[in-house]
């Protein structure tokens, strides 16, 4: 392995780190003290903490060995050494953080805990299924499923969440909790897509101008980023012009607008959202995206 792919590789570690331990601290300093099952394997520990008192933590690594020898058995190989890993250090991030902070409980107001708990716990699940890499837990069902009962696997793994959440109102004979934890689950999937979109959020620029190709080579030079030119034509005056597209991280947006205005004042310039970008300069388009 090279020394780039190396760095990337111990980037990559880090940030699944980084992830697991927000998704540990939203599980530990507020949904779990609260009994919010927000769906998945984590929901079901919540249960069974609540109800056997066992460990939560363990609770997932147990239930995700189980649910990858299954996977394996069923489905095959497709599980990728990151999202092992990362199942595996969740649980140790879990049970880890109850030692070195007993104080469990930040709130006992529900509607707190599922918000602040969801917001960190999907942060963290973005952060992470950025990285290529995944939990593991009910995502494996949702598979399973997916293979054979002719479902979409996203609408497996909401249904599954769904009965997680509902679980925690039966087992701990409470309405009002497996309520919450119903809307836990509609947070969580809410603010998962939420961050992951603003991890990847790249701008698309067209500029429309007379001077388009000084402003393509004082952009490239300044923003050190690739640009195109589409051949276009006026509908009023049917004259023929070059509009220049360009995409760039949002930060540059400012800048691409001053150079813009300092060489032709009178462009048109159109700014859109793109939720993901693939090639150089952006992610790499040869990331396996399709691991869990």
């Amino acid at each position: 392995m090279n020394m780039k792919k190396l760095t990337v590789s111990a980037m990559d570690y880090a940030g699944i780190c980084g992830g697991l331990l927000l998704i540990a601290l939203g599980l530990d300093l507020f949904l779990v003290p609260n009994k919010i099952a927000a769906g998945g394997i984590s929901g079901v520990s919540v249960v069974l903490f609540h109800t056997m008192n066992l460990p939560v933590g363990a609770s997932m690594l147990v239930m995700n060995i189980v649910l990858f020898i299954v996977g394996f058995i069923v489905i095959g190989k497709g599980f990728g050494l990151k999202t092992i890993i990362s199942s595996a250090l969740l649980s140790v991030f879990v049970d880890g953080l109850t030692y070195i902070n007993p104080v469990r409980q930040l709130t006992d107001d529900l509607l707190i805990a599922v918000i602040f708990g969801d917001l960190l716990t999907g942060m963290g699940m973005a952060i992470v299924f950025n990285r290529n890499a995944s939990t593991g837990g009910t995502d494996i069902l949702a598979r399973i499923l997916g293979r054979y009962a002719s479902i979409n696997i996203g609408r497996a793994l909401l249904i599954i969440d769904f009965a997680v959440a509902a679980s925690a109102g039966v087992f701990l004979k409470s309405v009002e909790v497996g309520m919450y934890s119903l809307l836990a689950v509609i947070i969580n999937c809410l603010s998962i897509d939420a961050f992951i979109d603003t991890f990847n959020i790249s701008k698309k620029v067209l500029i429309l101008s007379g001077k388009s190709e000084d402003i393509a080579k004082q952009a490239m030079a300044d923003l050190n980023r690739g640009a195109t030119f589409l051949p276009m034509e006026g509908a009023y005056t049917h004259t023929p012009m070059k509009m220049l597209m360009l995409v760039i991280r949002p930060r540059q947006t400012a800048q691409l607008r001053e150079i813009v205005r300092e060489i032709d004042p009178g462009a048109f310039m159109i700014v859109c959202n793109v939720n993901q970008v693939l090639g150089k300069g952006f992610r790499d388009i040869r990331d396996p995206a399709a691991e869990i």
